[in-house]
């Protein structure tokens, strides 16, 4: 995955934000060999047909695109990230769509990529499509474009497709989940492209990832989940960094994301305060217990199936 950084970032990284920095450069390290290049399994597992990710029985991931405003370095998809080939074209528009129509128990889709924002044009065609199947109930919508570039949700593009899904509200209910990891991205740019979508009318949702000098700080996280929480915006998750080949810098120490979680629980409102999970291979979305519970191992978890994983 090459390097590509926004004049919005650019500006934050020579204003000396180190977190934004690491997020972002390109950093000359020793590639890793802990994990293969699909950590999740997502094409070999869960693929039916193009860009769909069908894991869990009622809902599917759409990756509407593989391409992004910026790169962010840590990416569990950076086998992928800056390619064409995952663009959609009709043909495939229609295939997703037909696939889902012939799931009646798919009642919720997540459009993920790359960034959906980032592909407007293919966002409002298959939003189209959805509203004509009756068992869609909720589309999430999953974005960095407010971080990366937030001026860009002013764009005419953007604007549109905001509106196309506003008038999608008597088919489904619409969620916008925004992926932040550290205060510094948050500023006034980006304060006033969120309240632009939320005056559309959408709730909007955070996703963090723990990264290693970057947000495995007390500190850093409860200003990250306070700015977020006065913005309106409901800290929903903080992924453990999936292990992905050559980015085991992102890594941190298990224990010590459990140390910062659990502090965090003894002194923030429950609604300000996102779900520590870790996503395994095969299964989903383990939660991770805090140290309120003695917990011997933490180095293994069950999976949905009650088979032991190693993390």
């Amino acid at each position: 995955m090459k390097e590509k950084v926004t004049p919005h970032l650019q500006r934050k990284i020579r204003d000396g934000s180190a977190a934004v920095a690491l997020q972002f450069r390109l950093q000359n390290v020793p590639g890793g060999n802990i994990a293969p290049n699909d950590p999740l399994g997502e094409e070999s597992l869960y693929s039916p047909i193009k860009g769909i990710v069908h894991k869990y029985q009622n809902r599917v991931l759409w990756k509407t695109t593989y391409r992004c405003a910026a790169h962010c370095q840590f990416c569990t998809r950076s086998r992928q990230i800056g390619s064409a080939e995952g663009d959609l074209d009709d043909a495939d528009i229609a295939a997703g769509l037909c696939y889902i129509r012939s799931h009646p128990e798919i009642d919720d889709v997540i459009l993920s990529g790359g960034d959906p924002l980032f592909v407007p044009q293919t966002v409002t065609r298959i939003l189209s499509g959805l509203r004509d199947i009756p068992s869609i109930q909720v589309v999430r919508i999953g974005t960095r474009l407010p971080i990366h570039s937030p001026k860009s949700i002013g764009s005419p593009p953007v604007k549109r497709l905001l509106k196309a899904l506003q008038a999608c509200g008597e088919s489904f209910q619409t969620y916008i989940l925004v992926h932040v990891n550290h205060p510094d991205e948050i500023d006034y740019d980006v304060t006033d492209a969120i309240r632009t979508i939320r005056a559309y009318g959408f709730p909007v949702l955070s996703q963090t990832v723990f990264l290693k000098n970057v947000n495995d700080e007390e500190e850093v996280l409860e200003g990250l989940f306070k700015k977020l929480y006065y913005l309106g915006i409901v800290p929903y998750y903080i992924y453990r960094c999936d292990r992905v080949a050559g980015l085991e810098r992102f890594v941190c120490d298990i224990g010590r994301e459990r140390e910062i979680m659990t502090a965090l629980h003894k002194r923030m409102s429950g609604i300000a305060l996102p779900s520590y999970i870790v996503d395994v291979e095969g299964t989903g979305k383990i939660p991770v217990p805090l140290d309120f519970w003695d917990v011997p191992d933490l180095g293994h978890c069950r999976d949905y199936n009650g088979i032991v994983i190693r993390l």
